[in-house]
């Protein structure tokens, strides 16, 4: 096995790499090992940033934290119809406006597909003091989440949902440590916008985790599920040029980091 500085400093030489790539703007990448050989290896990973869609995941932690507490049903039917609309694709449109879906539903539908309607009802099924408290709980000390995706909140209003990748390494971490939390990690292992840390992973390497999207604003955040080893990984960025070359550059490095951290610990 390769000693652990060689690969921390392997894996910082990547990270070094990406964040110095982009040209403009800033990158904040965090990379820790789960199983196998501990590591951390950071890039101003306290640096608060726009959190954009990765707040989903909170929705997700918040809603099911709630149901295991007695303090709401999540299977608390929801006619489509009277769900938000949207000038965005959605999921939600493949459904008849009279059938009905479960709240618990329309949150699989929020981290699968990432569809807004579904995302900001349990927005409101849960309200802002629920939220508050999920984020208090969890202890992302850096993040806040003041805004939901109602159109009006998609542009300058979304950039108030703020984060870091400290803390979503937290909610990462704890969705995969917490039974109850089971659907939430089905959900983000079953995520359909796969352009970023899995686009350059074999397919059958599962990748449990949430991506983030506004102008300029390329993120994600998750669980690279290796049979020898799991990896969690953060990457968050700003002020970005080209939102496709960065989401392809956060695909190569995780690929890289992988394949170092895979290699070091067979050797």
């Amino acid at each position: 096995m390769v000693d652990s500085d060689g690969l921390h400093s392997a894996i910082a030489a990547q990270i070094e790499a990406f964040t110095t790539a982009g040209g403009t703007g800033v990158r904040s990448v965090l990379v820790k090992t789960l199983d196998g050989p501990r590591l951390t290896v950071a890039h101003r990973a306290d640096l608060v940033l726009p959190a954009a869609s990765l707040t989903k995941m909170i929705l997700g932690v918040a809603l099911f934290d709630s149901a295991e507490r007695g303090e709401l049903d999540p299977d608390e039917r929801v006619r489509i119809g009277a769900l938000p609309g949207t000038m965005y694709p959605s999921v939600l449109q493949a459904l008849d406006p009279d059938s009905t879906v479960t709240v618990r539903e329309l949150c699989g539908f929020a981290l699968v597909t990432s569809d807004n309607p579904a995302a900001e009802h349990v927005r409101a099924v849960l309200g802002q003091e629920r939220i508050d408290a999920t984020i208090k709980a969890v202890g992302l000390h850096s993040t806040t989440f003041p805004a939901g995706f109602s159109e009006r909140e998609l542009g300058p209003l979304g950039r108030a949902n703020t984060t870091t990748a400290e803390d979503m390494l937290r909610l990462v971490e704890y969705i995969d440590r917490t039974p109850h939390l089971e659907p939430v990690r089905r959900y983000l292992v079953n995520y359909l916008r796969n352009d970023r840390i899995p686009s350059r992973l074999d397919d059958d390497v599962p990748v449990r985790h949430k991506t983030g999207s506004l102008r300029g604003i390329v993120n994600d955040a998750g669980i690279v599920l290796h049979p020898a080893h799991r990896v969690a990984m953060v990457f968050l960025t700003e002020g970005q040029a080209d939102n496709v070359r960065t989401a392809q550059e956060i695909g190569e490095v995780s690929e890289r980091i992988v394949r170092i951290i895979a290699e070091g610990s067979a050797l």
